[in-house]
């Protein structure tokens, strides 16, 4: 029974696994394609062409529209389930390119950002959350390195490649193949076991849990605290309307400290991410490589630094299964520091464009780029899909998400000014700086948490003791498994 049980368990899998990928790789091309396009229209004639605040505009935009994709997405999660969000969240970015294929005057093109922005954070926040609930507890932070942060720079690589050699329009065209099968691909997609125990479908999410995991032990424990952690909550609830359950668990959330000791931690790490350069990188790419080499010449730097980038995401794989994730952090990102510290000094020390000092240049953010895509990148991305309770998923990430997309549009509106008032090397030198502010933290309070189920991430940052220590994990499942009675004294009381 069991042999016959694992080719549907592989093509289940494999399934959730494109189609998470995919998505990414559309997400990311969305990127790719704009800083071709938004170079070629600043340098363009005639009326339909772009001066430095429209690039400005239309390069930010899409980080503010994102927090719209953010808040619909969480409703349509939460109706609909995690397959269903995903298609939804496609749909948009299939007008947007539609819209940049046939666009003549700069508000259609304005338009379209707001579109592909709906997308790129409906996308994003789905995948945080698909990829956190349907790969099982030893293979998730691989999972997520792979399927989102590498699918997504291979999306930019090819947006940024594309844009080199073709016209823009041609390839906003091109961007509708990973859209359009993005789309399509979570037909056939089982739902979320954990989105089903959510919504008290217990018998449903035992059946697709077991689509989802290899047969053994593991999986079966992992099953039981999941199904045990969901009929606790829907105990303590259950004599609320519906409407207001979600309402009262966030407000019991509020008074505690694990909910604002999750919510620093968040938001932090995104900071973190933001300011460690990645999609200004990948919005701003032609534009700064053409400023910091002086020409217009760069397939070859292009290439170079996008390989490096994906290169530096894919050696991450065999770094996360070698190291924990704080080992993994912290050594990575400050190194990362210092490289970038280097490369804002060369570019100040050395503004002549010649052909030596260029590549200096180029392999130093090449290096940068490895590094980070090594390391702090793929940790803070995954950390992200696992510290947040199921309850307090949705909330958490659509807060934190609406924050950081503003503090995002603020660093891309802002950046192509600041390139020109303090240099290219003078944003990298605050990047840098925001950065270790950010490090510093996190040094305090991130938890390790590799290998662990969500349940158990969940035990300790709410019990703030030390989960690696396998006498605590039994003491924390014991604790579980008498939770109702507990539940069933606070409503007598």
């Amino acid at each position: 029974m069991c042999l016959r049980s694992v080719p549907g368990y592989i093509t289940k899998q494999i399934i959730v696994t494109v189609g998470i990928a995919v998505s990414s790789v559309s997400d990311g091309f969305i990127f790719g394609q704009m800083s071709g396009m938004l170079e070629a229209l600043h340098n363009a004639e005639g009326s339909f062409s772009l001066d430095n605040n429209d690039l400005s505009w239309i390069a930010s935009t899409i980080n503010i529209t994102c927090l719209i994709g953010f808040a619909i997405i969480a409703v349509v999660t939460e109706i609909f389930g995690r397959k269903m969000s995903v298609t939804i969240a496609t749909i948009p970015v299939i007008i947007s390119w539609i819209m940049t294929y046939t666009a003549h005057n700069k508000t259609v093109l304005l338009l379209s950002r707001l579109f592909a922005g709906i997308s790129y954070g409906g996308i994003l926040f789905v995948s945080y959350v698909n990829i956190g609930e349907y790969m099982s507890p030893n293979i998730r932070f691989m999972s997520f390195n792979m399927l989102v942060c590498v699918g997504s720079l291979v999306g930019t690589m090819l947006g940024h490649m594309l844009s080199v050699v073709m016209d823009w329009r041609n390839v906003a065209l091109v961007g509708l193949i990973p859209s359009l099968l993005s789309a399509t691909i979570p037909f056939f997609w089982v739902e979320s076991p954990m989105w089903l125990a959510g919504k008290g479908r217990f018998e449903e999410c035992e059946k697709t849990f077991r689509l989802l995991r290899t047969p053994g032990e593991d999986a079966e424990e992992e099953l039981k605290l999941l199904i045990s952690v969901e009929k606790d909550k829907k105990t303590k609830y259950r004599q609320m309307k519906s409407n207001l359950v979600a309402l009262s668990m966030l407000k019991d959330a509020f008074k505690k400290r694990y909910f604002w000791k999750i919510f620093f931690l968040s938001l932090l790490v995104n900071i973190y991410k933001v300011a460690a350069g990645r999609v200004l990188f990948s919005t701003l790419a032609i534009t700064i490589l053409q400023g910091i080499t002086g020409t217009s010449d760069i397939l070859l730097f292009t290439l170079t630094t996008n390989g490096f980038a994906v290169f530096g995401a894919c050696i991450s794989c065999l770094l996360l299964r070698r190291f924990k994730m704080r080992q993994l952090l912290f050594p990575t990102a400050f190194l990362a520091n210092i490289c970038l510290i280097i490369f804002g000094l060369v570019i100040y020390l050395k503004p002549d464009k010649d052909e030596v000092f260029n590549w200096i240049k180029i392999l130093l953010l090449a290096t940068y780029l490895v590094i980070v895509g090594a390391g702090p990148y793929p940790v803070s991305e995954s950390i992200l899909t696992e510290i947040h309770p199921l309850e307090l998923k949705t909330f958490n990430m659509c807060t934190i998400g609406a924050i950081c997309g503003i503090i995002q549009f603020l660093a891309i509106k802002l950046a192509p000014d600041m390139f020109l008032v303090i240099g290219y090397h003078g944003v990298f030198f605050i990047n840098a700086f925001i950065t270790f502010l950010c490090l510093v933290y996190l040094w305090f309070f991130l938890p390790e948490t590799k290998g662990k189920t969500l349940q158990e991430i969940e035990l300790y940052l709410k019990n703030n003791k030390c989960h690696d220590s396998d006498n605590i994990k039994q003491e924390q499942m014991k604790e579980l498994l008498n939770i109702k009675t507990i539940a069933a004294s606070d409503l007598n009381a």
